[in-house]
This record gives structure tokens, C-alpha cells and sequence, in this order.
């Protein structure tokens, strides 16, 4: 969908994952990306903190990333963070740290966990990899819930999206 505000057209590209009715705007002339919370670039995203989830947050979130992925390589201008000058390397560093979640998870599940809270509790959180139980109680519902997310991408029932985008 595009939007003209003033002189420009800005492409409104709906991205759910984080939210469901998430949106990042492209301003591609300009060389920007107002990502909003889809696209951070020191954290990841909450996924699966919303009163109705998405039957698939995680697969959602991903394949908004790979839709993002395949716009040019923009001026990331993220809701929370710095400027950061590459939307195309922190996409791809978001999709390779969910590859890596997601196999986390799967080898929980494989060694006998069985709720989302056992997976969370089983995984290093934050880029300091910090331990579930040294969580405050928002973090660890927040880790939990992200982690239910990922549980549900783990099913043999259920396919997510490919996380690496092809020539990348």
C-alpha cells in the first residue's frame, strides 16, 4: 500500500509478528526504513505478547522479516535504539538468532521438556544469557511466552517459514 505524505510516497508494508497488525514504513527514494518494533537493533522483538495470539507468531514474524528482507537495503530507523545503516544485515541477524532459538527449543523439547515455561528455563536469555530464574516476573513471562512461540513452530505438525533468505 502506498501513502503520499507531502512530496513522498512511502510504502506501508504490513508485517505481524510482533503484533499482529504490525506495519514498517518504506520511504525507499529517501533510503529509509521506519521499522517501528518489527526490525531492532540491539534487541529482539517480543513475539507472542498479545491478549489474542496469531496462530503462529514466530512463522508470522519470520516471514515479515523475509518481506522486509527483500526490499532494498535501507537507513534502519527502529522504534526503540539507534539509527542502525543496514536493514539487510540486522533482518538477517534477527532470522539467524530465531534459526538458533527455534533449534534450542527443538533439543529442549527432544530432552523431555514439555511446557513452554520447561523450554524457557532450559534457554539462556538476553545477549548476557542470562539463566530464566534470574529474570525479573515481566522478562520471564515475556521469555515464556516468546518461547510458546517458538514451541509452536517445533511441532512436526506445523511449518515455519525458511529463515534464510535465498542470495543473502
Amino acid at each position: 500500500m502506498e501513502l503520499t505524505v507531502g512530496d513522498r510516497t512511502i510504502d506501508a508494508v504490513h508485517t505481524p509478528g510482533h503484533t499482529r497488525g504490525h506495519y514498517v514504513f518504506a520511504d525507499k527514494p529517501a533510503g529509509l526504513l521506519f521499522a517501528g518494533d518489527h526490525v531492532l537493533p540491539t534487541i529482539t522483538p517480543s513475539i507472542g505478547f498479545e491478549p489474542a495470539l496469531a496462530e503462529q507468531p514466530l512463522g508470522d514474524f519470520m516471514a515479515s522479516l523475509t518481506k522486509v528482507r527483500g526490499l532494498p537495503d535501507l537507513t534502519l530507523l527502529p522504534a526503540h535504539g539507534p539509527v542502525a545503516p543496514s536493514s539487510h544485515a540486522r533482518v538477517d541477524e534477527l532470522l539467524a538468532h530465531h534459526e538458533v532459538r527455534l533449534a534450542l527449543s527443538v533439543a529442549a523439547i527432544e530432552g523431555g521438556s514439555q511446557t513452554a515455561y520447561d523450554v524457557a528455563s532450559v534457554l539462556p536469555w538476553t545477549r548476557h544469557e542470562h539463566k530464566l530464574k534470574d529474570l525479573d516476573v515481566f522478562n520471564t513471562a515475556l521469555a515464556t511466552l516468546e518461547t510458546r512461540a517458538h514451541r509452536s513452530c517445533s511441532s512436526p505438525a506445523v511449518t515455519c517459514p525458511a529463515a534464510r533468505p535465498t542470495g543473502s
